[in-house]
């Protein structure tokens, strides 16, 4: 697995034969990922053996760099993947204290922010719309930096995928 530009998309972070991580693509977040069942698949169930396997090591080579590049408070994970046309995929955010204090004050959230507040707060507020450029040399910026540091850790024994 080596971290780069994959076949498909300038977002990819890394990507092995069974999964790829990138970065989300309409996210002005920094750090939110999402890390794609190379199968397509609806639920694990449907996965193959391998690709289970490999789930497990996956999860933790991202949460592992996500700590590393923005020293969250927390990195959460949520599987999504049931709208058409979508495989089983895994969404990973950084969430930060600022996060979770500008979640409190907005009016439409509560004033003490769970990891459900976060998730929701950071597609309605932070993605689910096209960049503008400014936006999208800030995400390459990341997207360079994550790459980078996923190369790093790739080369310590511990964290290979």
């Amino acid at each position: 697995m080596t971290a780069g530009l994959d076949r498909n998309a300038a977002t990819a972070i890394i990507e092995s034969a069974h999964w790829r991580l990138g970065y989300r693509q309409d996210s002005r977040y920094p750090g939110c990922l999402i890390l794609n069942s190379q199968q397509y698949a609806r639920d694990f169930s449907e996965l193959d053996a391998v690709s289970l396997a490999e789930l497990g090591q996956q999860l933790s080579f991202a949460e592992a760099l996500l700590q590393r590049c923005y020293a969250p408070h927390r990195v959460v994970f949520y599987k999504l993947g049931f709208s058409a046309g979508f495989a089983l995929h895994f969404h990973l955010a950084p969430i930060t204290r600022a996060l979770l204090d500008e979640i409190a004050t907005h009016p439409s959230y509560s004033d003490t922010p769970d990891g459900n507040d976060a998730i929701l707060f950071l597609s309605r507020e932070y993605g689910e719309r096209d960049l503008t450029a400014a936006e999208r040399q800030a995400q390459e910026f990341e997207i360079a930096r994550l790459r980078e540091m996923a190369n790093e850790l790739l080369s310590q024994p511990s964290h290979v995928p």
